[in-house]
């Protein structure tokens, strides 16, 4: 699958990350811009299957930690069956398997921070070789935050399982250094924030705060119908029965194994949930959480003696079934999912992020050329966009192969890590000629954005891109002449 769809929105984004690398980014820690420096040989390599190359590694590394998870908690058959089942799930296989996004290293550390948990909550004593762990644990887990904050969730579901059932633990010394560990890991992430006035929870505060925002049932039952599909609706439904088990004391692991488990599920679940009352809530920020449950589940099956229980091969048969259908209909389909109006042509169709993309380069090149040798344009003009997205597409499959700047020119919240990739570049210089290219699935009319800034703005030319001999979308490339005015706000 890795390398028979191009890469998504996100996808080009986090490969510019790998672009420019830094101890923190607009949205996200550093981790997956590094990974993809790795994975390509220093962005020597760089077609889709080698960005997405650390995701497949990282899939991989997380079944085989979760397979000890389970082996850990009751036998090896568990832990056979904890990897199938995270197999089994979009998000373990597809989200964070195949597509490379910082969920994707997260889940080798959350993996293996579970996998030091359950041996720290085995029994109630506390030895010396527990304590080691206790400090490997906050080597790990300081390493996940560097992927993603929600890995601090692991903290937060170990304290609540000692303060509620073990609190001997937090006499001991050796706790307050592995969370000191952590911190101090993760510092270079809250350096960067400090150095550029928190920028990062300042954006994600806002997606976050209820208060802002009235009582929305929508974006709950999409956050409910999201978790189900990402998971896979079968193991959801056995996620659901063993959870139940577990409250019961039906599932043939430890009691304090099991309750460090929900601990470490339930509370980032609950709290998106909760948010997702009132805000948009993306399906995948809860994927690492369901990573216990999912052990739960393996325990729970495990009781069955069957090698794979029969709804284990019907889940795995459906993710199979969803595999081939995504890279049919994405590569395949005729025309467009979405919108039919001329203006927005293709507008709510996702498969179109990963799609076309490769062939736009060569569209745009006749139009270049053209233009030079009309005199049209100046030569080396650069692309503006006003939104991160689709900018990361351009630069990715369009400006880096023929040669050309990219510049996002709008606001901080529209462009995010583009405000900081933007000073490592040209700038705009006035009297330059700019192209702004916009796909009509996401259109913007330029003249009305950047008439402030270009002496003229030419009417757009069109591009018809097809699918299976269909039209798809547009591509609108606008001529914006004779740059007048330094940026402001951007």
């Amino acid at each position: 699958m890795a390398c028979s769809i191009e890469l998504g929105n996100d996808e080009v984004y986090y490969r510019m990350y790998a672009q420019y690398l830094h101890w923190n980014y607009f949205d996200h820690p550093p981790a997956v811009g590094w990974l993809i420096r790795c994975t390509t040989v220093n962005l020597f390599f760089t077609n889709e299957l080698f960005i997405r190359l650390g995701a497949i590694i990282a899939a991989a590394t997380t079944t085989w930690l979760l397979f000890l998870c389970g082996k850990k908690l009751n036998n090896a058959h568990t832990g056979f069956l904890a990897a199938v089942i995270y197999t089994a799930t979009i998000y373990g296989s597809i989200i964070a398997g195949t597509f490379i996004l910082p969920d994707s290293p997260q889940m080798v550390f959350w993996a293996a921070g579970l996998f030091l948990l359950i041996d720290i909550t085995a029994y109630t004593d506390i030895t010396r070789t527990k304590k080691r762990s206790v400090v490997l644990f906050g080597i790990i887990t300081g390493l996940g935050m560097l992927c993603k904050i929600h890995t601090a969730f692991l903290w937060f579901g170990f304290l609540l399982y000692l303060i509620f059932y073990n609190r001997k633990w937090l006499a001991q010394p050796v706790l307050y250094y592995s969370g000191i560990i952590s911190l101090l890991l993760f510092y270079p992430v809250i350096k960067w924030n400090i150095d550029n006035h928190f920028v990062t929870y300042l954006y994600h505060s806002n997606r976050i705060n209820v208060a802002s925002g009235g009582f929305n049932i929508n974006s709950f039952l999409t956050f409910a119908i999201g978790q189900v599909g990402y998971l896979n609706p079968i193991i959801f439904f056995f996620i659901i029965i063993a959870t139940g088990a577990a409250f019961k004391n039906q599932l043939p692991v430890l009691t304090s194994q099991k309750r460090l488990l929900l601990f470490c599920s339930l509370p980032l679940i609950i709290i998106a949930a909760i948010i997702s009352l009132f805000k948009d809530v993306l399906p995948h920020w809860t994927g690492p959480s369901y990573t216990g449950l999912v052990l739960l589940t393996a325990c729970y099956f495990s009781a069955q003696n069957k090698i794979i229980p029969k709804p284990l091969r019907l889940a795995t048969a459906l993710i199979v079934v969803v595999i081939t259908t995504g890279i049919f209909v994405i590569n395949f389909l005729p025309g467009t999912l979405g919108k039919k109006d001329t203006t927005v042509f293709g507008e709510g169709d996702f498969t179109l992020d990963m799609y076309g993309w490769n062939n736009i380069k060569d569209s745009l090149k006749k139009v270049f050329d053209a233009d030079i040798k009309t005199g049209s344009v100046k030569t080396g003009a650069s692309f503006i966009c006003n939104k991160w997205f689709p900018a990361a597409h351009l630069d990715v499959y369009a400006a880096m192969p023929l040669h050309k700047n990219v510049i996002a020119f709008g606001d901080i919240n529209d462009i995010h890590q583009y405000a900081w990739i933007n000073k490592e570049r040209k700038n705009l210089q006035p009297g330059d000629d700019v192209y702004c290219i916009l796909p009509s699935n996401y259109y913007a009319d330029a003249k009305a954005i950047y008439a402030p800034y270009f002496t003229t703005i030419l009417e757009p030319q069109i591009i018809a891109q097809k699918r299976n001999g269909t039209i798809c979308r547009f591509i609108y490339i606008w001529r914006c002449k004779n740059y007048i005015q330094q940026k402001a706000s951007w």
